[in-house]
């Protein structure tokens, strides 16, 4: 092994030693317990030190991890494919159930289909991966709504308004917040027929790492398999996914 591979091997052991003490660490304490020369551990905690990767305290003279790794940390979680990250747990829904599953994403005010997962049965609710959609009549729309600011509902209602599909569709804004602050409490969203007759869905809220929501999964049925009565059966697997897919994403209740 070479001069610098042996110097990256080092300051990844002390990278590894400072995360796993998950305290502030000294110069002396790490090269004791690495077995390391002191004078080689200051170089290199100097170096990440200069470049942000640690932090030392001004009164103790300890080191702890810097900010780069918080700026690190933040563009993984930000950057992973929710689609990949979903997919197995939305299948796993899709086989329990034998109904169709969605996975939304909020975009430009909009929905957006980012994947469909149908029921293998006949007759089955159908939707096109890429598809974009109103919010406030699906109930993975309104999983998403539910978690935003009354003033984003607001600027989203009026830039896309609130357009009726069918008999059901919530129409006025001050009743559609009413029912937004319901799904806040109890978790989960229902679409009874608002989006398309003869269909009804439950949908619940996906957060990221940093508690903000911006996608949301469903299960769609017609309504002869999916009856108001039915909704208790399948609420707790929809949450449960949810909540699986947070997690993945590294959110922490």
């Amino acid at each position: 092994m070479n001069t610098n591979s042996k110097t990256v091997e080092k300051t990844l052991e002390i990278i590894d030693y400072i995360l796993k003490k998950n305290a502030p660490t000294g110069i002396l304490e790490i090269a004791k317990s690495l077995d390391m020369n002191t004078s080689t551990v200051q170089r290199i905690v100097n170096t990440l030190s200069n470049a942000q990767y640690l932090s030392q305290d001004s009164e103790n003279r300890k080191y702890c991890l810097g900010f780069k790794f918080l700026e690190i940390s933040n563009h993984i979680l930000n950057t992973m494919d929710l689609r990949v990250i979903a997919h197995t747990y939305l299948k796993e829904l899709r086989d329990k159930t034998q109904e169709t599953i969605h996975l939304m994403v909020l975009n430009d005010s909009m929905g957006v289909y980012i994947d469909s997962l149908e029921s293998p049965q006949r007759t089955r609710v159908v939707t096109a991966i890429g598809t974009r959609d109103h919010l406030h009549y699906s109930a993975v729309g309104k999983a998403i709504l539910a978690h935003l600011s009354d003033q984003e509902v607001e600027t989203i209602c009026q830039a896309r308004g609130l357009r009726k599909v069918t008999s059901n569709t919530i129409t006025d804004l001050n009743r559609l917040k009413r029912e937004l602050s319901e799904v806040r409490r109890q978790g989960y969203s229902i679409d009874d027929e608002e989006g398309e007759t003869g269909t009804r869905c439950i949908g619940a809220p996906i957060f990221k790492h940093n508690g903000k929501v911006n996608a949301s999964i469903s299960l769609a049925a017609p309504c002869q398999r999916l009856s108001r009565e039915q909704f208790g059966q399948y609420v707790p697997l929809v949450i449960k996914t949810a909540n699986k897919i947070s997690a993945a994403l590294g959110y922490i209740k």
